[in-house]
């Protein structure tokens, strides 16, 4: 007997879509509610994405110039806050991974007076989900600095994971060894932006350099049979964000997305939004998108869901 998602897939059936327990594991917090609820809950109008924009930095001039204007300051960082945990509610996402710079916590005060915020929201919208907050770090950072600060923000347990974002190869991977070397003394799990724009050695030698155990988006692995057996053979993880892909470029379209590549190399795969205010693809979307694409098949996608769930 077929479950609901492989059904609702085959039957472009949303409802049975979203009813389906999923997970989102690359999700940028300030940027993880989508569009139409962010436009209701202030009552304006907020454009509609691009089909294309040009790299990372049409990205962010885009967002810059059509949504940061009507959702700027404090309170609207705490309303789009909201708003992802919304969508965790409404989209049945049942683990849910998001990550904050460290100027976002400080923001709200202490790593306690943040966790309660957070928190929040979480009992609020999806109780029952498992959530993770991942600390993320901008490629451009002072190192030194961040490791000294460090312990202000992971000694509390709260975080679980540490990222580095925000543009490829900007400093060496080494550069960056001290940090997540300190981040070992907290058993944080240990990701990195690599391999969107960067090659496949990169995402290789990323992994190497800094011992991480999953990659957020990791498509370019995919141009290498030697860099998807190292994947595959050391179960790294790469959380995959296909429209992000798409729409910037970095994938031809949705059939070709290299995903599809990396699956049929037996590398572990997860689908994610990225994200979502930007994108505009919510997590059903997502794999609906790669399906009617043709570019995995229902019980594929299926595989991939129970995966980002941890039950395989």
């Amino acid at each position: 007997m077929e479950n609901i998602f492989v059904e609702g897939l085959k039957e472009n059936n949303i409802n049975k879509l979203l009813s389906a327990p999923k997970s989102d594991l690359h999700n940028h917090s300030t940027k993880g509610c989508r569009r139409a609820w962010l436009a209701e809950r202030l009552q304006v109008g907020i454009p509609e994405t691009p089909q294309h924009l040009d790299g990372l930095e049409g990205m962010q001039n885009w967002f810059r110039s059509n949504i940061k204007p009507v959702c700027d300051g404090y309170e609207n960082m705490l309303l789009r806050w909201e708003g992802a945990f919304a969508e965790a509610g409404r989209n049945n996402i049942t683990r849910l991974v998001m990550n904050f710079g460290t100027a976002e916590v400080n923001q709200v005060g202490t790593v306690e007076e943040f966790r309660e915020l957070i928190e929040g929201f979480h009992k609020s919208y999806c109780p029952d989900s498992i959530f993770e907050a991942e600390l993320t770090y901008p490629s451009f950072g002072n190192v030194e600095e961040e490791v000294d600060e460090l312990d202000k923000y992971a000694e509390a347990g709260y975080f679980k994971a540490i990222d580095i974002c925000a543009g490829e190869n900007v400093q060496p991977f080494e550069a960056f060894l001290p940090l997540y070397r300190k981040a070992e003394k907290y058993h944080l799990n240990k990701k990195m932006h690599v391999g969107e724009t960067g090659s496949a050695e990169d995402v290789r030698r990323a992994v190497e350099t800094l011992g991480l155990s999953e990659v957020h988006h990791g498509i370019n692995a995919s141009t290498s049979k030697e860099t998807m057996r190292f994947l595959a053979d050391n179960h790294i993880q790469v959380n995959a964000c296909p429209s992000s892909n798409v729409i910037l470029g970095f994938a031809k379209d949705y059939k070709s997305h290299p995903i599809k590549t990396l699956v049929e190399n037996g590398v572990r795969v997860t689908i994610n939004t990225d994200d979502l205010l930007i994108f505009d693809s919510s997590i059903e979307n997502e794999y609906l998108k790669l399906y009617k694409a043709g570019a995995l098949s229902a019980e594929q996608l299926d595989e991939i869901r129970q995966r980002g769930l941890g039950n395989l």
